[in-house]
């Protein structure tokens, strides 16, 4: 199976870049058009360099000067981390969390080996965190391990903490579609 890369992704800074220029564009023209001829002193010149400063920043953001960089690699083998280069055997991968830390604004994957943790964050990227644990999880099952959701003892919830079993994901038992699956 080829590798799965998971890229920066600037979208966001170039939407931001446009708004910047859709405001600072009239601002330039309405400066250069009205706003040079009553110049009397400093504080003036600063306020009428607003509109050329944020057309500035708008073509900057817009405009970036560099590709995508790569921030995570998948193979059949390891997790590669680019920036801090870290590589994390999938064979030592115990379990992964996907939260959002405390008054944080994006969530993080920490990837938990019996040696450490290893946190990595999630935000201006080509994949989400539940995708990164599905490419995650289709290597394991390919190794005959599989990623579990874990639930709370109180009424059987979801948490964000996916931990490596071993053995064939979907097994089939005769009741099945009897059982409760943990509920009343």
């Amino acid at each position: 199976m080829p590798d799965a890369v998971v890229m920066e992704n600037h979208k966001m800074r170039q939407l931001g870049g446009g708004l910047l220029i859709l405001i600072g564009l009239p601002l330039t023209l309405l400066v250069g058009l009205l706003g040079l001829w009553g110049v009397r002193n400093l504080a003036e010149i600063l306020i009428l360099s607003s509109g050329p400063v944020l057309l500035g920043c708008g073509l900057w953001a817009a405009f970036p000067r560099r590709a995508p960089r790569p921030k995570l690699t998948i193979s059949d083998e390891a997790i590669t981390i680019e920036a801090p280069r870290k590589v994390i055997p999938l064979g030592e991968v115990s379990a992964i969390k996907h939260h959002m830390p405390a008054l944080a604004k994006h969530y993080r994957l920490t990837f938990c080996t019996p040696q450490e943790e290893t946190p990595f964050d999630v935000i201006h990227l080509t994949h989400d965190g539940r995708d990164i644990i599905n490419l995650i999880g289709l290597r394991l099952e390919q190794q005959n391990r599989f990623l579990k959701q874990g639930r709370t003892d109180v009424l059987g919830a979801l948490t964000g903490v996916w931990e490596v079993q071993t053995g064939a994901p979907f097994v089939s038992d005769p009741n099945h579609d009897k059982t409760g699956h943990g509920r009343k």
